[in-house]
């Protein structure tokens, strides 16, 4: 079964008009480890979305379709605390805390919160 990653990457890979053995060649993998990754039975590791982003020539939101999709397949996110100040740092770590426990009230006001910022 095709992983949100594998979905993701085909997309990009038909787009440019590459097989997968070039797409792996381009990223100085072999054919197999990509195959793996787009099934979901090896982690894609983070620096992939650069890589892909780079070679592709993607767009911020392509971009961050890809990322999402990496997350998904990988089943967590990963969080750059090392380029966060202080106040990103603490707020990451209590919402990383708090999420699993969070009702359904709380996790709306989180995202209205959020989404506000995108308006």
């Amino acid at each position: 079964m095709i992983s949100k990653f594998g979905t993701e990457i085909r997309k990009i890979r038909l787009k440019q008009g590459d097989s997968l053995r070039k797409m792996a060649t381009k990223l100085g993998i072999s054919s197999a480890f990509l195959s793996a990754m787009e099934v979901g039975r090896k982690t894609i590791p983070m620096d992939y979305v650069d890589k892909i982003a780079s070679l592709y020539l993607l767009s911020d939101e392509e971009k961050d379709v890809l990322l999402d999709s990496i997350n998904e397949t990988n089943k967590r996110v990963s969080l750059e605390l090392e380029q966060m100040n202080e106040a990103q740092k603490n707020i990451s770590l209590v919402f990383a805390r708090k999420i699993n426990t969070a009702d359904e009230e709380l996790l709306e006001k989180l995202r209205k919160a959020l989404l506000e910022d995108d308006n």
